[in-house]
């Protein structure tokens, strides 16, 4: 089933919205997932660029989007200061970039597969 254009927008922006309250949530009413931190970092925005991908109509597009979403990172980890019992980190900054450098590898392979699996079934 394939989402529409608006409601994969609206899903990256609730997805954004998720981040941004968990991120800034004072640290003892965060919630433990009980693995590494770095861990969830890269894996939050992984996933953070995989739904950003698809919404680029090229390349030049999904590489600003993933340089937006590396730029949103660092904002949000200098806004956790004002967070009580947050801090600044930059170990999270670099998680996080690596998770989206790696979601958008993941999400053009995937696209690249399919493009391929499509032209052999033309």
């Amino acid at each position: 089933m394939s989402l529409s254009r608006r409601k994969r927008i609206l899903l990256f922006l609730a997805y954004a919205l998720i981040i941004t309250v968990l991120s800034l949530l004072p640290a003892e009413q965060s919630p433990a997932l009980n693995i590494w931190d770095k861990l969830e970092h890269f894996c939050a925005y992984l996933l953070f660029m995989m739904l950003a991908f698809p919404l680029g109509h090229n390349h030049r597009w999904r590489l600003a989007s993933a340089a937006g979403i590396v730029a949103y990172s660092i904002a949000v980890e200098y806004a956790q200061q004002l967070s009580p019992g947050r801090h600044t980190s930059i170990e999270d900054v670099f998680a996080n970039s690596l998770g989206v450098i790696s979601g958008y590898l993941l999400a053009w392979l995937i696209m690249h597969f399919a493009m391929r699996k499509r032209r052999a079934l033309s």
